[in-house]
C-alpha cells in the first residue's frame, strides 16, 4: 500500500496561518513623556507632556532658536502663551526672566497638566492658566484695557503657536489677535508666530517682520509700533 505524500512542513504553515483570524493590533496609549527647560534658572527641568495628539508641542531646537532670537526682551516682560499646550513657552519665558505669564489652554486635559507643572517648578504665583477657548480669551487679554485699570506698561511676550492647519482654517481670526496685539502692546513688546516653513507669509497682518525658518517650522517675529497711550 502506498504511503499518502506528506505536505511540506513550511507550506502547511503558512496554510494554517492564513486560515486563522488575525490579532487585533492593540491601540497605542499615550504616556505622558518630559520636555526640558533650555535656558534660565530652570534650565535642566523637565515639564511633562501628557503625551494627547491634540498637542504638538515645539521641538526643543526650535525653542532654543526662539528664545535667542528673542534675547533680553523676555526680562521682566508678561508672556502671553496663546495656545499653550504642555505650557513648555510659558515655563521657558519664567526660566529666562519673564515677570509672569499667562497660559491660555482649550483643553481641560492639557490645563491641568500645565497647573501640575506649575507646582512642581514652584512658579504657580508667577503663571496664571486659563481654561477655555483662545480665541474669546485671548481677545479679553490682548485688546484694550478697562479705562478703571491701572495703566500696565509692562511689555508682552506674544506667542502664538496654534496647530498649523488653523492658518489656513481660522486666518482671520489669528490676524484679528496679531492686530490686537500690534495695536495695544507697550513698547518694548515682543509677538511670535510659528507656522509651517510653506505658509504664506503675506496671509500676516503686514508689518516688518523678521521670518526664520528651522527644518519644517518658519518663525515670524515683530515688533509692535511705538504708539502714544496704552488705550484707545
Amino acid at each position: 500500500m502506498s504511503r499518502s505524500k506528506k505536505m511540506p512542513r513550511s507550506r502547511r504553515r503558512g496554510e494554517d496561518a492564513a486560515e486563522l483570524p488575525s490579532k487585533p493590533s492593540k491601540p497605542t496609549k499615550s504616556r505622558p513623556q518630559k520636555l526640558r527647560i533650555i535656558g534660565g534658572s530652570m534650565r535642566g527641568r523637565t515639564v511633562v507632556y501628557h503625551g494627547g495628539t491634540f498637542t504638538r508641542p515645539m521641538r526643543d531646537s526650535v525653542r532654543e532658536n526662539l528664545f535667542n532670537l528673542v534675547g533680553m526682551a523676555v526680562r521682566g516682560a508678561v508672556a502671553i502663551d496663546l495656545f499653550a499646550g504642555t505650557g513648555a513657552l510659558s515655563f521657558e519665558s519664567l526660566s529666562r526672566g519673564a515677570s509672569r505669564a499667562i497660559a491660555i489652554e482649550k483643553s481641560r486635559h492639557a490645563a491641568g497638566f500645565l497647573k501640575s507643572t506649575a507646582e512642581t517648578l514652584g512658579v504657580t504665583n508667577q503663571l496664571t492658566v486659563l481654561n477655555g477657548d483662545a480665541f474669546r480669551l485671548g481677545a479679553g487679554v490682548l485688546g484694550p484695557a478697562s479705562p478703571n485699570a491701572p495703566l500696565d506698561d509692562t511689555p508682552r511676550l506674544v506667542l502664538l503657536c496654534p496647530p498649523y492647519a488653523m492658518w489656513d482654517s481660522m486666518n482671520e481670526q489669528l490676524r484679528v489677535l496679531i492686530r490686537l496685539a500690534m495695536e495695544h502692546s507697550p513698547p518694548g513688546s515682543l509677538i511670535v508666530a510659528e507656522t509651517d516653513k510653506h505658509f504664506d507669509e503675506s496671509r500676516l497682518p503686514p508689518g516688518d517682520w523678521d521670518h526664520r525658518v528651522y527644518g519644517g517650522t518658519r518663525l515670524s517675529l515683530i515688533e509692535p509700533l511705538i504708539q502714544c497711550g496704552l488705550r484707545s
